[in-house]
């Protein structure tokens, strides 16, 4: 899958007052590749990524899907592509704390109906193997590291084997050996599975693998 942004800016009001957070930025993404999204805090990172994904409508431009003008899609449709095609990893985690690892990766696919119990479970023991955490699979969250639940929330997000995948800040507060393990799975998925994937980050730890990087 291929994104193309052309000329897309996004305000956010206080009151009457616009502030112009991402202004008339274009860019191509192509399958295959790992783009860093860079910059210090406050420069829009999140707000692009967001937008990127769907999770935020633009306030001025196009975003295309594989040549298919997206933005201007309904709320339905957008919720349906990234339902079937993206995956996303949040900064927070987002995992639920009454669910046991497992139940955290397979839940959200299988009422979807993008896998079956069989299928979801099958891949979510291949992922956590590669991930390193098949041995916290019955564990809770509060019973893991943060860099042990990051590993989770990115095997829940590539579980479908989504074409994109987006990853807000997957780093920024782990230590080094969670940040090796993280940065090695996300090169070797992208590069020998020809994924698009989308990284919002102020660190370097992702420079050595990037394809590009896009400084805000």
């Amino acid at each position: 899958m291929i994104i193309k942004a052309e000329n897309i800016k996004k305000c956010y009001y206080t009151g009457k007052e616009a502030h112009l957070v991402i202004d008339d930025f274009s860019y191509t993404f192509e399958e295959g590749k790992i783009y860093l999204i860079k910059g210090l805090s406050g420069k829009g990172k999140t707000t692009l990524l967001s937008l990127l994904a769907l999770l935020d409508d633009i306030d001025g431009g196009k975003i295309y899907y594989d040549n298919e003008l997206i933005s201007n899609a309904n709320m339905d449709k957008k919720c349906v592509l990234r339902s079937k095609e993206i995956g996303i990893v949040f900064q927070d985690y987002g995992l639920l704390q009454e669910l046991n690892v497992i139940e955290n990766i397979i839940l959200g696919d299988i009422i979807t109906g993008n896998l079956s119990e069989v299928e979801a479970l099958e891949r979510s023991d291949q992922i956590i193997n590669m991930l390193q955490i098949s041995d916290k699979k019955n564990c809770y969250p509060n019973e893991m590291s943060g860099g042990q639940q990051q590993r989770v929330g990115i095997a829940r997000a590539i579980l479908k084997n989504p074409k994109i995948v987006f990853l807000d800040e997957p780093t920024s507060s782990l230590d080094g050996e969670n940040t090796k393990i993280i940065v090695s799975f996300i090169e070797k998925y992208c590069h020998e599975n020809k994924k698009l994937v989308i990284i919002a980050t102020h660190l370097d730890s992702f420079d050595n693998i990037a394809d590009d990087i896009i400084e805000l």
